[in-house]
């Protein structure tokens, strides 16, 4: 816009000047003739030429005002918007980096055999002038590995390659979100190509253009994974799940189990199966009790960890193994005092024992007052009763307390104070020890008045007054019933569940189960400090300030958790795993996505100055024609 309005002015200013110079220019010229004769002769002669000469000159300042017009029309480089179709020369590549393109066939791997293809199609595409080519990794989650490479910049291809050649992952590959990525660059372009270099069969191609890199001989033997089931006895029985897929043939399925029944020492087992594709029998359920190890003659009710694997020489060897742990429950310590026959915690511990018996091996024991121990237990129950001093290796619950331990940190009453028997006791806020208490009987007609508990959280109240107060710090987990139990409708139900609240809030489980998928998020729970994670094959430690914590599992293997509890180290693992899908080779997979776009055109513009070029070529000869016939 800067340039057209200086031009135009200047257009303009030369037709000016162009029509000034035909206002001052004389219309006749003075002459001498020798005789009347000629004089009248020239004068009749004129008048008869002069309808010509006036249309002459008239076409002659047209064709100057017309040149000049066309003269700034062309130093203003003018044109028109036009409207074209997209290139069909743009190519969008996906490149599937799950972990099933690492089965390799002639020591090559499918994924190389994706990237030699993609290799062979950028070269193609960057020699072409409106070639385009924009690469998808569709791993874990997808992401772009290059956008928009044209013919200027095949020098950046090596690199992106290079890149490439190490993207491939553990997991599964994520095509709906490449998909989204692919669906950004044909908004712009609809008629661009989407390629998806994968093995895996899908039921349908959808919107892409599907390049199968599978090899005729890949085959995979796999252990999809292992169950310890605990039956009604307790004790333990084995369901594996195998395969083999793509191959027909017989394997023996081995496993490995160590220190049973807190017996040193690892115990075998070996059990052929056949597997077929043809015949359907790829994948099997294979259940392995007690007595097909060798060596044992009991049933396993405790097991440190359990190793199944095969071993074959197939396509790809990571699924072939699989690791249990779990099998040794960890133990949890109860000390119960009291002088109460009456024993009101007694069925509440043991309610929480049979709904925790999948997690913890807890184990009470019920004492006198002058037998209490303040050291070696996981939780003490003071009912009535109350130590000098609080125990430092465990959780405390002082339960009306006769006396108050030196460095417990509040201060009682002296007397006990007396309400209705039939009071509520309600519940103070949100708290996990409190939870789910809600609408079941609670009533009270006898507690002591808590004077101060600086650092405690008031959880149930009675008459107006705080009744229940709990402590949750580094060096002092406690918590605090002022209530008499023999004076209370406090019920069973509402004990059992605070018994139970105690250990999931005190002692909450490290992991929500043994084995992980790789990609899964895992959750870790810490009744410690000090906590870590150790990935397999020397993975960098990980260290968490805060929990519970969470990581995704990238890698599969074995990993180790580590934290610093009151009680000590506390140490337990987890197994992470291929994603079954990604060994089921011979699966049919669901139908790739269709991908609904609106038709794209390119927005360009026509270039007029030739045009203009020419209409000044015709006018320039036009007018000096004219002027040539000016003397006719």
């Amino acid at each position: 816009m800067t340039l057209l309005l200086p031009l135009g002015l200047l257009g303009l200013l030369s037709l000016a000047a162009l029509i000034l110079i035909y206002v001052l220019r004389p219309n006749y010229q003075n002459k001498l003739v020798s005789t009347t004769f000629v004089w009248k002769l020239s004068l009749k002669y004129r008048k008869r030429r002069l309808p010509v000469s006036r249309l002459r000159n008239i076409l002659i300042l047209l064709c100057q005002i017309l040149f000049l017009t066309s003269i700034a029309f062309m130093l203003a480089k003018p044109a028109v918007p036009v409207v074209t179709g997209t290139s069909e020369n743009e190519k969008i590549a996906i490149v599937d980096a799950s972990a099933s393109m690492m089965i390799a066939s002639d020591n090559e791997t499918r994924y190389q055999r994706a990237l030699d293809r993609l290799g062979d199609l950028a070269e193609d595409t960057l020699e072409l002038d409106d070639g385009m080519l924009s690469i998808i990794v569709a791993g874990s989650e997808a992401y772009f590995a290059c956008t928009g490479l044209t013919s200027a910049d095949t020098d950046k291809l090596p690199a992106v390659m290079d890149e490439l050649a190490g993207a491939c992952e553990y997991g599964s590959a994520d095509i709906d979100g490449a998909t989204e990525l692919a669906e950004q660059l044909l908004s712009r372009n609809s008629r661009a190509e989407v390629i998806y270099y994968t093995a895996t069969v899908h039921a349908g191609p959808g919107s892409f253009t599907v390049e199968n890199v599978a090899a005729d001989d890949d085959w995979n033997a796999a252990v999809l994974g292992v169950e310890a089931v605990l039956d009604e006895t307790n004790t333990y029985t084995f369901k594996i799940d195998a395969g083999c897929f793509g191959y027909t043939k017989q394997m023996n399925i081995c496993c490995e189990l160590l220190n049973p029944n807190g017996v040193a020492g690892s115990f075998s087992a070996v059990v052929p199966e056949y597997f077929s594709d043809a015949e359907g029998q790829d994948r099997k359920i294979i259940e392995i009790p007690y007595n097909r190890f060798q060596g044992i003659s009991e049933p396993i009710y405790s097991f440190d960890s359990l190793t199944v694997y095969i071993e074959e020489n197939d396509s790809f060897q990571r699924d072939n193994r699989f690791y249990v742990f779990g099998g040794t429950k960890p133990v949890l310590n109860v000390q119960y005092t009291t002088n109460d026959t009456d024993a009101f915690y007694r069925n509440a511990v043991l309610t929480a024992r049979e709904e925790l018996s999948a997690w913890w091996d807890i184990r009470l024991e019920e004492v006198l007052p002058a037998d209490a121990a303040t050291e070696g237990f996981d939780l003490y129950i003071f009912e009535g009763a109350a130590p000098d001093k609080l125990p430092e290796d465990g959780v405390v619950i002082l339960s009306n307390p006769s006396e108050v331990p030196a460095d417990a940190g509040f201060e009682l009453a002296q007397t006990a104070t007396q309400v209705p028997y039939d009071t509520p006791i309600e519940i103070t806020g949100s708290h996990p020890l409190t939870e789910n208490m809600e609408g079941f009987p609670m009533q009270a007609g006898v507690y002591r008045t808590v004077i101060t508990a600086p650092g405690y959280t008031e959880l149930l109240s009675l008459d107006g007054r705080p009744v229940m107060f709990a402590k949750n710090e580094a060096t002092a987990k406690v918590i605090l019933l002022t209530i008499n139990l023999h004076y209370t409708d406090f019920g069973f139900v509402p004990l059992s569940i605070l018994m139970y609240n105690t250990f999931n809030y005190f002692f909450p489980p490290t992991l929500e189960k043994n084995a992980y998928a790789v990609g899964e998020t895992v959750t870790i729970n810490a009744r410690g400090e000090n906590l870590s994670v150790k990935p397999p094959e020397n993975g960098e430690i990980l260290n968490f300030e805060s929990t519970p914590a969470t990581i995704v599992a990238e890698k599969p293997g074995d990993y180790e958790v580590t934290q610093s509890g009151m009680a000590g180290t506390i140490t337990d693992r987890f197994y992470v795993y291929i994603p079954n899908d990604e060994s089921v080779i011979s699966r049919v997979a669901d139908a790739l996505p269709v991908i609904s776009v609106e038709e794209t055109n390119d927005d360009g513009y026509d270039d007029l100055i030739l045009w203009f070029a020419i209409a000044a070529a015709v006018l320039f000869a036009a007018e000096w024609l004219l002027h040539s016939r000016e003397n006719l």
